[in-house]
């Protein structure tokens, strides 16, 4: 959304209500609930720059799933727009 509509999109997280939304000048966009059985942590918000659709922050998104001993985490990396994903054991 950033680079395609050339505006400075959010995404923001609640670990308090297990939200997380997607905002671009200040209207929400779509929001994913995270499923009960999933505990999610990570910065509260990451914001991506128009145009370019960086970020300049390696932020990292962590969901922790119990019942299959799995933590999934997802990190973004500097100046690609990509992120990482990794799946580690509990």
């Amino acid at each position: 959304m950033a680079v395609v509509q050339s505006v400075d999109t959010k995404i923001l997280f609640s670990e308090e209500k297990q939200l997380i939304e997607f905002v671009t000048q200040e209207e929400k966009n779509g929001q994913l609930e995270i499923p009960e059985a999933i505990m999610g942590r990570g910065p509260g918000k990451v914001t991506f720059k128009k145009i370019t659709g960086n970020n300049g922050v390696l932020g990292k998104y962590e969901f922790d799933w119990p019942e299959k001993r799995q933590r999934v985490v997802f990190q973004f990396q500097l100046g690609s727009g990509k992120y990482v994903k990794k799946i580690l054991s509990l």
